[in-house]
């Protein structure tokens, strides 16, 4: 029995790493935003380094001659990279004015940013269902952040909508290099060259000690080996089994994660109308994958 539903029990573990990981990033941002990113992020290119050559080694020169050398990953992983720091700058400052748990469903709404994105940069066909999840979604965010009007929305929630808006152009530019280059050779690079673009920012505007690195250790390592490595393994391990459209209503399910996490391990309490953005937020979500695998052969 268990073996029969194994991708998806790995594809809910995925998401209960990511999810959660908003906790350590949140308890990370006592060394300051660029300092945690650019330590998390090299730490995570460290740790799936052997993996990406361990890869890259099984292959056949047929298989390699496929795909992009590590040379000519680089224009594009610079790219990623650029992209990746504005976003994880986004919701690491977002974190310090707003909640783990809102914090998770605001970026979430970036599953419904991309079939929207898609129509109006790549012509892409959208159905009538992404319509309707985006109204959803509108609605939900009024209730967690506007519901005073725009003078009420918190800064960080701000700043997390545009990390979400940045996560999609992620998604489109992994999409384009995932079918092009390796995909674990090209995430540890692209993890290297983020976690080196945010060592200016933390020298110029961060000053921390190594005592505070000390007391940060646990979120550092979480964030780093769970978030970074272990995530993105146990998401591309399950997917092998998984169809696309059930593996990403799975995936979207950080985001419930995110706001149990944040209750149980930081007590963090949101008001009824904010509990009725979340869900609200997470049906559209659900909306907007279903049916995302229709054509999928996997």
């Amino acid at each position: 029995m268990l073996k029969k539903y194994k991708g998806d029990i790995i594809l809910i573990i995925a998401a209960f790493v990511y999810g959660s990981g908003l906790v350590a990033q949140s308890e990370g941002n006592a060394l300051g935003p660029w300092t945690f990113s650019a330590t998390r992020f090299l730490l995570g290119s460290l740790v799936l380094l052997p993996l990406a050559v361990f890869i890259r080694n099984r292959k056949s020169p047929e298989e390699k001659a496929k795909e992009m050398t590590v040379r000519e990953m680089l224009p594009g992983v610079l790219i990623v990279a650029a992209d990746l720091v504005l976003m994880v700058i986004c919701q690491q400052y977002g974190l310090i004015y707003t909640t783990v748990g809102k914090a998770g469903f605001i970026t979430s709404l970036y599953v419904i940013g991309v079939p929207i994105a898609g129509l109006l940069f790549l012509k892409r066909s959208i159905k009538p269902r992404i319509w309707i999840a985006a109204v959803i979604s509108v609605i939900g965010f009024y209730f967690i952040s506007l519901t005073g009007g725009f003078e009420a929305l918190n800064k960080g929630d701000l700043l997390l909508l545009i990390g979400a808006g940045t996560c999609v152009v992620f998604v489109y530019l992994m999409e384009y290099f995932a079918k092009r280059a390796e995909a674990c050779m090209f995430t540890c690079l692209q993890f290297f060259f983020t976690g080196l673009f945010c060592i200016p920012g933390a020298l110029i505007f961060e000053d921390c000690t190594l005592e505070m690195m000390k007391d940060a250790i646990i979120p550092v390592l979480y964030a780093g080996i769970g978030i970074c490595a272990a995530g993105y393994t146990l998401q591309m391990i399950g997917q092998k089994y998984v169809p696309s459209e059930r593996a990403t209503i799975l995936l979207s399910t950080e985001s419930l994660f995110s706001l149990f996490s944040g209750m149980l391990v930081l007590h963090e309490a949101m008001s009824v109308r904010e509990y009725i953005g979340c869900a609200l937020i997470f049906i559209a979500v659900l909306l907007a994958e279903t049916g995302t695998g229709e054509n999928n052969t996997d």
